[in-house]
């Protein structure tokens, strides 16, 4: 009688887990899926990207979002940064400021945002690319306080 015992014990402990990581996996799945959906309607990605969204943040929705997305690419890195320079202003960014090296930066302005993009080579393992996008709010003119008082 201990062995049925035991294989019941031990089914119901497995389906929990399992249960729990299926969760897991939905709401993982969730997150991708509004990622997606915020980009596609404002950012264009590669093709392969891959979004983490353990590594990623979003804050706000629509055209408001702010945050920061991380992705994998198989694009090498010189690749990718020709991508977004390239497609990012067809969407109504505009490059200010682009270094490349080991680690290539390049940043755009919108109407009412700013977007950093960092590239970085994959690991052996890994992707080719490591991409970190960063969206914020930009910063209007302010006044600048007047140094002569």
């Amino acid at each position: 009688m201990k062995k049925p015992l035991s294989l019941l014990a031990l089914l119901l402990v497995t389906g929990c887990a399992t249960t729990d990581n299926l969760g897991d996996l939905s709401k993982r799945f969730d997150d991708i899926k509004k990622v997606e959906t915020l980009f596609f309607n404002q950012m264009p990605l590669p093709k392969d990207a891959r979004i983490s969204p353990d590594k990623s943040l979003i804050l706000g929705e629509g055209d408001n979002w702010a945050g920061r997305i991380e992705l994998s690419s198989s694009m090498e890195t010189l690749g990718a940064s020709t991508f977004f320079t390239s497609e990012y202003p067809k969407h109504g960014w505009q490059l200010v400021s682009s270094t490349k090296a080991k680690l290539s930066i390049l940043v755009f302005t919108g109407s009412t945002r700013t977007l950093t993009i960092e590239i970085t080579e994959g690991g052996p393992l890994a992707a080719k690319s490591m991409i970190v996008m960063t969206v914020a709010p930009k910063v209007q003119n302010q006044a600048t306080p007047d140094s002569k008082k």
